[in-house]
């Protein structure tokens, strides 16, 4: 008997493992997908009770939020997709029940950050008014000779120190918002390897009950090494990436 290439095999066992485990990867995907999703919102509720009583209201944290509610969006859309693909008629039912709530409540607390974004923004807007308007009175009341005249005045140096404080500051909060979308990222990488794990070890079972040759079970162990080094590739890169930008510009 001639042995088959474990490179590639056989065009009818690809399509008959494709077909066999169609129904356990989808289900691995939808469950992965559906567990992303209740994390992301229980993420964005407690996020959102920090911002609401003043714990944390960084421009960093506030890119931390949404950069959730963006990750949240895309797992709604992808549960969505596999659910309207659901053979059987009550899973179908239940899948898109979830896709329902999770819009609601998706609406309910992107308008809840929404509304605590315009009461900060209105708060920095009144502090700036007030100093302006302090600004304005000082300097009606502004005399060139010093009430003082040997009390130590502002140099440029002072000045070109404040404005590097100011920069400084600045550079901070968008390395916290490049930081939250770092990390936003490395937890859908996870997600994703999680799924592909799974996802391998029922094709693995199926392959295992139904007999299937072994070029077909080492070509399905070889994949999932590819998929195992592209996630440990984009990880690198993410974390490189986030590193180049802390290390530029700090």
């Amino acid at each position: 008997m001639t042995l088959k290439s474990c490179d590639t095999p056989p065009q009818s066992h690809r399509a008959k493992l494709a077909l066999l485990c169609r129904p356990f990867l989808s289900f691995a995907t939808m469950n992965s997908l559906y567990n992303a999703a209740l994390k992301q919102v229980n993420a964005i509720q407690r996020d959102l009770k920090k911002f609401e009583t003043g714990e944390d209201t960084s421009v960093g944290f506030q890119g931390q939020i949404s950069a959730v509610f963006n990750s949240l969006q895309r797992s709604i859309d992808d549960y969505d997709t596999l659910a309207k693909r659901e053979m059987i008629t009550a899973k179908r039912e239940t899948a898109m029940a979830r896709v329902s709530k999770f819009r609601d409540d998706y609406q309910q607390y992107k308008a809840e950050f929404d509304r605590l974004k315009k009461r900060e923004e209105n708060k920095v807007l009144q502090t700036q008014e007030r100093s302006e308007l302090f600004g304005r009175r000082i300097s009606r009341n502004y005399s060139p000779i010093p009430e003082h005249p040997y009390s130590p005045q502002p140099t440029p140096l002072q000045a070109y120190q404040a404005r590097e404080r100011d920069f400084a500051s600045s550079t901070d909060n968008f390395l916290d918002q490049i930081i939250a979308q770092g990390q936003n990222i490395l937890g859908d990488l996870g997600d994703q390897n999680g799924m592909l794990k799974n996802a391998q070890r029922k094709m693995l079972d199926t392959a295992n009950t139904l007999g299937l040759s072994q070029s077909v079970i080492r070509y399905i162990e070889r994949r999932s090494a590819q998929d195992k080094w592209i996630f440990l590739a984009g990880s690198v890169i993410t974390l490189g990436f986030i590193w180049a930008i802390i290390h530029y510009l700090t």
